[in-house]
């Protein structure tokens, strides 16, 4: 079997294909090969970067060769990558490749890929919602947007409401007033429905130590599920200085690229919850090397997902096959909506856990009609005779 072309897939905004409540580019990779057997793949958010590197140096690499020997091929394009930086549009790009070169090898095999990875090891993934709501904000309805997901059987969601204060001093500091207003949307859930909701609080590295020590303390009376990314990626000393600071569970997660970045954290003892994006971090390959790592600690790992259709089957077969798994990312607004315009078999959460998909390879399969519509644009690079 050998590679004979490398096809994107790219989504105009204006088309409502992929319509969200924030810009997300996503790329659509088709990986062909000799034997009409295609692997499906996924990557974002910068469609246009991480599409100049699969149409570059992936495909020079790729074309030609056997889509079956992942690691091989991983490792050759890890090689390359990591002379110019081991993260970025590369990293991303070769992860899309990883979950297609997956996807072929299940439909070869006619197995899911989890059975690829070892076998399953629960019957449903469970499952929380990242609240990206079009119909409730949780800032001003977040107990509305906790009694709608309760109502579907989703007991734990994720919220970032300090967010829009970091901006004020650049993440340095936080006055009591604001901290009380990024609290209030906690204390309105826990007063409204107890323990019934699990509830993560995001904070998307915007912030200074110091002052996300201040944080930490003043979210761990709610018992969260976890506090993320409180602080910016790169230093693992502040990382264990603001573990030290709490007793909240410390997540630290899709802004660490691969095996090494995460080890550094989990033997530092800077993590309490594994959250790595097999999106950015190296593909299903990568991602089930920090799952290992992880499990060895042993810590349990939630992975991030919040891509299109494809990741969120690859993160699917990922949750299915690894132990130590502990929640799974969701997005209510995406897998009940725009991912249906792109693939054939959605995946949608029921009473508050995903079903393992079946099938071969991913399970799921990109939805050809769209190759032929205005609101999309397919670039194709080919091996040569």
């Amino acid at each position: 079997m050998r590679v004979t072309a490398i096809e994107t897939i790219t989504y105009d905004d204006d088309a409502d294909l992929t319509d969200t409540e924030r810009d997300i580019d996503i790329t659509t990779l088709r990986v062909h090969t000799d034997e009409g057997v295609v692997g499906l793949g996924e990557t974002f958010p910068q469609a246009g970067m991480e599409g100049a590197a699969l149409h570059g140096p992936i495909a020079d690499h790729v074309l030609g060769a056997d889509p079956r020997d992942v690691q091989g091929l991983r490792d050759d394009l890890r090689t390359y990558f990591n002379y110019y930086g081991h993260a970025g549009a590369e990293m991303r790009a070769l992860s899309a490749l990883d979950v297609a070169c997956w996807d072929l090898k299940g439909r070869v095999a006619g197995e899911p890929i989890y059975q690829l990875l070892g076998g399953k090891a629960r019957e449903e993934i469970p499952t929380y919602n990242t609240s990206y709501d079009q119909e409730y904000d949780f800032r001003t309805e977040p107990v509305a947007l906790a009694e709608s997901l309760l109502d579907q059987g989703v007991t734990s969601m994720k919220i970032w409401p300090f967010d829009e204060f970091a901006a004020k001093t650049r993440g340095q500091r936080i006055s009591d007033a604001d901290l009380e207003a990024g609290l209030e949307p906690i204390r309105r859930i826990r007063e409204a429905v107890g323990d019934e909701m699990d509830v993560a609080v995001e904070f998307h590295g915007l912030w200074a130590l110091t002052p996300a020590e201040k944080l930490v303390r003043a979210v761990e009376p709610y018992d969260p599920l976890w506090v993320e990314d409180v602080i910016r990626k790169g230093d693992i000393d502040a990382y264990t200085r603001l573990s030290e600071a709490t007793d909240a569970p410390l997540c630290v997660s899709e802004r660490l690229i691969g095996r090494y970045e995460f080890g550094q954290a989990i033997r530092r003892g800077a993590i309490d919850v594994v959250m790595p994006d097999l999106c950015w971090t190296g593909g299903i390959s990568e991602a089930r090397a920090v799952a290992d790592m992880a499990e060895s600690a042993p810590l349990p790992v939630a992975p991030h997902n919040s891509g299109g259709p494809v990741l969120h089957f690859a993160d699917a077969h990922l949750s299915a096959t690894i132990p130590n798994l502990y929640v799974m990312e969701t997005i209510r607004d995406r897998y009940d909506g725009w991912h249906r315009n792109l693939v054939t078999e959605p995946l949608s959460v029921e009473d508050g856990s995903l079903p393992v998909p079946e099938g071969p390879g991913l399970g799921t399969t990109f939805d050809e009609s769209l190759l032929d519509h205005p609101g999309t644009e397919v670039r194709r690079t080919e091996l040569d005779g």
